[in-house]
């Protein structure tokens, strides 16, 4: 934001020209009666025997529906 490049500004069209091309795509959201927010996580420690990374994931719910 300070300082930006032409490869800042590459980005930039990329994302817009993404957003054009899902127009009508949506996330359907039901109304399930609450607004409850639940989160679940999971992590591997060095579970890749090849480059010893971690590998973590998690999914956040609104209401019980996915948004993360």
């Amino acid at each position: 934001m300070h300082a930006p490049t032409i490869q800042h500004l590459g980005m930039v069209k990329r994302i817009l020209r993404y957003l054009k091309g899902s127009i009508g795509h949506g996330i359907i959201m039901n109304n399930n009666g609450h607004t409850n927010i639940t989160g679940y996580s999971d992590s591997d420690w060095v579970g890749n025997a090849l480059d010893r990374r971690s590998t973590t994931g998690y999914c956040m719910f609104v209401g019980g529906n996915l948004v993360a």
